[in-house]
């Protein structure tokens, strides 16, 4: 069953709130419940998901500033000028830009069409 965006979010919230509230000394599971106002068996079953879970779980992916985005235009245009990131027919090689870049195709079509 596929879980929505949004029970995905509220679910690593509660295990971040879960991990803070055992490092500040609350370890029982019934007084875990009873501050995160959730059942036992939830609380059970985060603490189980808390074993598995590494330091990266525990963070939110940020979107990137405006700056990122220019610099990455920016390389992408000086990409265009260079004869390495085009085929022997002189059509451009966008599989090995993005994967240079790290980025998606339509970031770099959009620089390509102007946007």
């Amino acid at each position: 069953m596929k879980i929505s965006y949004h029970r995905r979010r509220k679910i690593k919230i509660r295990r971040i709130v879960i991990r803070d509230l055992i490092l500040q000394g609350i370890e029982e599971p019934k007084e875990l419940a009873k501050e995160l106002k959730v059942t036992l068996p939830t609380i059970k079953r985060d603490l189980e998901a808390l074993k598995t879970m590494s330091d990266e779980d525990f963070t939110f992916q940020t979107k990137q500033t405006s700056q990122e985005i220019l610099d990455k235009k920016d390389m992408i245009l000086k990409m265009l000028d260079d004869e390495n990131y085009y085929t022997i027919n002189g059509d451009l090689n966008i599989s090995k830009i993005s994967k240079e870049l790290n980025t998606s195709r339509v970031t770099i079509m959009s620089v390509l069409n102007g946007e």
